[in-house]
């Protein structure tokens, strides 16, 4: 199982200097609407209200807008969804949603398509969830090119549902839609992608919504490692591990009590760099800070920190903006609040009371609910670690390394567990040599000025055993290997052509290897001399012979009493077929000698054929044995 951890580095004063990295990459959050008739623009970098809202909205509420432009394309509060031009599509009335529920509305864009979108719809606690968890699809090309809701509308998925909702892109490049059971310890988790929905993934863990009161907000980290959640009336919020690449919920730790004497917890969002998170509670009017680097989970309880309260109205929805802030709602307030600097631990997060006036207007319950990764833009200038290698070797053998990370990084850092060396600071590593058999983790850590990114990959090598040396019998010139997969015999460490079955039979003076693999491919060889000292006939006329043999290369062949009286033709072969020697001779007498020049030690084959233009015979063959 592949696992990736993502570490991000920004200083608060470079974060503080630099916000409008947030608005590179994407522009989807830039336009925001909200309450009754007010909104928020952040294209210039700064916060702008906007008073030209059509919506009159008490709580959940969820808005998008082009990502090139930044400018609104539609904003829903879970029952109806208006357009650009601030009315309500012709098809956008009658969502399946309630007015009263914290998450009750969240667009999601379709993967690979800039045309269409999903608005889903959550139920709300107090009438039991009945409305159920619903999505809708928007075709942007109608109502002339404002969008409405198509056919595919109110599609319940299931039901009773709870009132939480949130989303963010996964490496595959599309989202992750989670929800929570209505009364169980159920996420569900579905993806969504260009053909649609998943059938969900399912993490049964954390503390069962029944019995509690679980009102409030639900958030995804913006670098999708964590997801965390609030338990209204019980006082207590939770935070889970998420893994960004499976959608596996899991390590659920407890937050609490938050607050006292009559606690209401309600808001939830992580600060840009995932590493602190903030709970709102709405009756001590506290907005509360966790460090979630703090250490254990005691560690992490004991980092709360109460780092601003409102002087009147309570503190609602809390939400990560574009320009790198966080903002608070105030219900019935005449201001929203604002988190300065939210990757700052405790007070010097700078929580403003009053951060921006709505003009005459009141903030609400809700503030708009997006896909976290929106602000987590900066995380495309992240180095993506990745690499490729052989992934199955064989013991004492070494294996080399290639780089494969997105985003230019400019130093890496490699652990080869099980490996020699056991780390490397170079791009690509070469020669990692395992040397013990079993299955070993490789970790890689790029990082260039953004930040830095560790890729786990668990098991990822696997080295097999080597199969012992193979032993090797001799029957006369036949050798014979033990039993294995694949065999390949070599004469003087070169390999001999077709010579792969598990016997041999040696022609020439010489060391024989038999390199054996297993079924893993895994090879081992043994060697074995082998010395010719008898030499066979393999056709002979009785009255033809060849003489010395052994020899250092000079030949006699005698003819005997037998009557030769046309040309011949003496070839002399090896052990491969190759032809060493030819020779066209006239037999004056009956003994001819034959001079085999610069012909190197081994088992030779003579042949004798009559030299007839129509039809070569052969005459006479033998095996010769040169030794100089």
């Amino acid at each position: 199982m592949r696992k990736i951890f993502t570490n991000k580095f920004i200083l608060c004063f470079v974060f503080c200097l630099t916000s409008s990295i947030f608005v590179k990459a994407q522009k989807e959050a830039n336009t925001w609407y909200f309450s009754t008739s007010r909104g928020i623009d952040f294209n210039s970098g700064n916060a702008v209200l906007l008073t030209t809202s059509g919506m009159s909205e008490y709580e959940g509420c969820s808005s998008i807008s082009d990502p090139t432009t930044g400018s609104i394309l539609m904003y829903t509060d879970g029952m109806s969804v208006w357009g650009k031009n601030h009315l309500v599509m012709p098809n956008g009335s009658g969502l399946q949603s309630t007015y009263a529920a914290g998450q009750q509305g969240l667009i999601v864009p379709v993967p690979g398509n800039s045309n269409q979108y999903y608005i889903f719809t959550s139920g709300e606690y107090y009438n039991g969830g009945t409305d159920g968890y619903r999505y809708n699809i928007i075709d942007m090309t109608l109502n002339g090119g404002i969008g409405d809701v198509t056919a595919t509308k109110n599609i319940l998925l299931y039901a009773p549902a709870s009132e939480k909702q949130c989303a963010i892109k996964n490496p595959a490049g599309n989202y992750w839609v989670a929800t929570h059971h209505y009364s169980g310890n159920t996420f569900k988790i579905y993806e969504l992608s260009g053909a649609g929905l998943s059938a969900p993934i399912i993490s049964s863990i954390g503390t069962p919504f029944s019995g509690v009161n679980p009102d409030g907000c639900m958030k995804f980290s913006p670098d999708g490692k964590r997801i965390a959640l609030t338990l209204g009336g019980s006082n207590l919020a939770e935070v889970f591990d998420f893994d960004i690449n499976t959608g596996i919920v899991s390590n659920p730790i407890t937050l609490g009590p938050i607050a006292s004497p009559i606690p209401y917890v309600y808001g939830i969002s992580f600060s840009p760099n995932s590493k602190l998170l903030y709970v709102t509670e709405e009756n001590d009017k506290n907005l509360y800070q966790f460090n979630l680097d703090a250490g254990t989970p005691v560690d992490i309880n004991n980092s709360k920190t109460a780092v601003g309260a409102t002087a009147s109205y309570a503190v609602q929805t809390c939400q990560l903006a574009p320009d790198g802030k966080m903002y608070v709602a105030r219900n019935g307030g005449a201001y929203v609040a604002v988190v300065n600097f939210p990757d700052s631990i405790g007070v010097a997060c700078n929580f403003v009371d009053n951060g921006i006036s709505m003009a005459g207007g009141a903030s609400s319950y809700g503030l708009p609910n997006f896909p976290e990764d929106v602000f987590n833009s900066e995380i495309s200038l992240l180095p993506q670690s990745n690499f490729s290698a052989d992934q199955f070797i064989c013991q004492k053998f070494c294996v080399d390394y290639f780089d494969a990370s997105l985003n230019a990084p400019t130093s890496w850092m490699w652990t080869f567990e099980g490996g020699s060396p056991s780390t490397s600071t170079t791009q690509n590593p070469i020669g990692i040599c395992y040397n013990t058999p079993g299955a070993y983790d490789v970790t890689l850590v790029t990082t260039n000025a953004y930040g830095s990114d560790t890729l786990l990959m668990n098991n990822f090598m696997t080295v097999n055993a080597t199969p012992p040396f193979p032993t090797i019998s001799q029957t006369g010139y036949t050798l014979t290997s033990s039993i294995a997969s694949t065999y390949q015999w070599q004469q003087n460490s070169i390999d001999i052509p077709g010579a792969t079955n598990q016997t041999y039979t040696v022609l020439q003076t010489g060391f024989y290897t038999v390199i054996i693999s297993d079924e893993n491919g895994c090879v081992s060889s043994s060697t074995l001399y082998v010395l010719i000292t008898g030499i066979e006939n393999i056709f002979n006329d009785s009255e033809i012979s060849v003489y010395p043999n052994p020899s250092n290369g000079i030949f006699t062949i005698d003819f005997g009493d037998a009557n030769i009286k046309d040309e011949v033709l003496v070839d002399v072969i090896n052990a491969l077929g190759q032809k060493v020697f030819n020779s066209v001779k006239t037999f004056s007498s009956s003994k001819k000698e034959i001079q085999l020049p610069n012909i190197t030690d081994g088992v030779y084959f003579l042949q004798i054929k009559n030299n007839s233009f129509n039809n070569s015979i052969l005459l006479f063959q033998q095996k010769i044995l040169i030794i100089n």
